[in-house]
């Protein structure tokens, strides 16, 4: 097996390489790259939905390759490096995850171990919305699943879910991706509007709200 710290270090060094020629790579932005990162995603999803894993290696060095391209670009910027990318990543798993620093060494309680997860992000991110942190470019259909999912776990009652929400309804409008993801932003605000009406007008955030709290400031 190939060290991974090697092989990892080699993939910048050669990302490295690649910008000092001063080519096509240096003319790069994060915002010209957003195409590419774009496909490369979906060609990892397309490579997991064949089964193949040879495919699956290729499509995700793929991905590794966005990602050492986006961190280069913020090293010239001097905003910040491959290096720091990845001491983010182990320092929010570390936060994340108690089980890696605690003795734990029996199997988890996944429910548990999720409730822990949760724990740790919000007092980290300290965030006045459950919707904050969901990102809003994704597929209408995919986001509308994460508000569902974050909006539910925050205690909204299936009641106020909007039947637009329930059925995507194809051709009526000439384009089935913009008409819903109207439907699901202005569900996302309508909630981001329950949050702040709860707080009291107050942005940085609601308490905690059962379901007539829900329906309540909802009518509001």
């Amino acid at each position: 097996m190939t060290d991974t710290g090697d092989a990892l270090s080699r993939a910048t060094e050669v990302m490295d390489r690649l910008w000092s020629f001063g080519g096509w790579e240096i003319t790069q932005t994060h915002e010209s790259l957003r195409r590419y990162l774009v496909e490369e995603t979906y060609e990892v999803l397309d490579a997991i939905d064949s089964g193949d894993p040879d495919s699956l290696r290729e499509e995700l060095g793929d991905l590794l390759l966005q990602v050492l391209f986006h961190s280069r670009i913020a090293e010239a910027a001097g905003q910040f490096t491959v290096d720091d990318v990845a001491a983010t990543l182990v320092a929010k798993l570390a936060a994340r995850s108690p089980h890696l620093t605690n003795g734990h060494t029996g199997p988890l309680d996944v429910a548990e171990q999720e409730a822990a997860w949760e724990a740790a992000k919000a007092v980290e991110k300290s965030r006045p919305s459950c919707l904050d942190g969901i990102a809003m470019a994704q597929p209408a259909l995919a986001l509308a699943d994460k508000v569902l999912e974050r909006a539910r776990r925050a205690g909204l009652p299936d009641d106020l879910v909007p039947d637009g929400l329930r059925c995507v309804r194809v051709g009526e409008s000439g384009d089935t991706e913009a008409a819903f993801r109207g439907v699901v932003l202005d569900f996302a605000a309508a909630i981001r509007a329950v949050e702040k009406s709860a707080a009291g007008g107050d942005d940085r955030g609601a308490p905690l709200l059962d379901a007539e709290a829900w329906r309540r400031h909802w009518r509001r």
